[in-house]
């Protein structure tokens, strides 16, 4: 594949059987094709008519851009070493940002294809990118010489540092929706739940759950000070990072779940049993189904009630272990593969959802209409 190609037309519009909701398939290649990772949607900034996703059609990981006004994709990178579930695009929508196994941290600018490297941090592992609300700043999750931390990235100066390093697993940062100086991050597989300030300071814990409170998932409720997660799987909570109490929103298998810009409705993927994408509204936790993906949604852990313990990791990759997070297994069959996932996320308005199916037997992106 070459930057700039433009990819066949794969575009398909359906109906879902059971909902009647209107889906538009962007693709259908025989490869590995699938969304960005819930926390960062697909959609881009600015551009209702833009749809980012991830194909490997090339042999390794590249992003692609569908326009819905052509009904066609673009190829927007050629390179080596993209981590498939990295991407995200900036506020404006200008660029989109991804990592590298070598410890790098690109940009992407969507209409020139010009690429730069904003930082690199030697001999480091680094997992997917968050921005600021402010567009001034990204942060990763990184590991190196055997130390998780907090990587911090300055657009804008084009350096990143480690503001926070600990013995814990660090997985999914994301920076506060209206406060770029506030991050939450997950500490695997528990204590889960943890808030530190963007210079490093305040690093404190959210909320002691217990070996068998399987707590997943977890994104900011909107503009709001509260988290929303999974306690898998039984119900779906939020939690205020102030007064830091648990609140069940609805007694649901809700997956991954995402709100829409405004906090007042979320959208989710259930599993065991799998029941369709569920609109759930926040405050009642009333659901309906929006559609049926009938993805595979794999992953044996998700059988279970209770996170992963070192000894399932070492069944698969041996005791010591390099890899990251979830993001860096070659094969995952413990909470994986991620591309048979559906990680529906909101567009800007809330009428639209992404999400990722292997109903055909490869995985694809699809879009429905709310």
């Amino acid at each position: 594949m070459n930057k700039g190609e433009q990819l066949p037309n794969e575009y398909r519009a359906l109906r879902d059987e059971r909902t009647g909701a209107r889906i538009h398939q962007l693709t259908a290649d025989a490869s590995i094709n699938h969304s960005f990772f819930f926390l960062n949607p697909s959609f881009r900034p600015g551009h209702p008519e833009h749809v980012a996703f991830v194909t490997h059609r090339g042999g390794g990981a590249q992003l692609a851009l569908f326009d819905f006004a052509s009904k066609t994709s673009q190829c927007l990178t050629a390179g080596d070493g993209i981590q498939a579930f990295s991407p995200c695009f900036s506020c404006d929508g200008a660029l989109l940002f991804y990592t590298t196994p070598a410890g790098e941290v690109w940009q992407l600018d969507v209409d020139s294809l010009e690429e730069d490297r904003l930082a690199e941090i030697t001999g480091a592992s680094v997992g997917e990118c968050s921005p600021s609300p402010d567009g001034r700043w990204l942060v990763s999750a990184a590991r190196r010489d055997g130390k998780h931390g907090l990587l911090i990235v300055d657009i804008e100066a084009r350096e990143g540092r480690a503001i926070f390093e600990t013995d814990m697993k660090i997985i999914h940062p994301q920076f506060h929706r209206t406060n770029p100086e506030i991050i939450e991050y997950a500490g695997d597989p528990r204590p889960r739940l943890w808030l530190i300030q963007r210079d490093g300071s305040g690093n404190v814990c959210l909320y002691e759950n217990d070996p068998r409170e399987f707590i997943v998932h977890e994104s900011f409720l909107g503009p709001t000070d509260d988290l929303i997660f999974t306690i898998w799987p039984n119900r779906l909570c939020r939690l205020n990072i102030h007064d830091r109490e648990i609140n069940t929103i609805a007694k649901t298998n809700a997956w991954h779940m995402a709100s829409n810009r405004d906090g007042t409705r979320i959208v989710a993927d259930t599993n065991h049993p799998d029941r369709g994408l569920l609109l759930i509204d926040a405050e009642t936790g009333v659901e309906d189904v929006l559609c049926y993906p009938e993805a595979t949604c794999q992953g044996t852990q998700w059988e279970e009630d209770f996170a992963a313990g070192p000894e399932v990791w070492a069944s698969i990759r041996g005791a010591a272990g390099k890899e990251l997070s979830w993001m860096e297994m070659k094969v995952d069959s413990v909470y994986g593969p991620q591309w048979t996932h559906p990680h529906p996320a909101f567009n800007d308005s809330g009428d639209r959802v992404v999400y990722t199916s292997d109903c055909s037997g490869d995985p694809q992106v699809y879009v429905v209409e709310v």
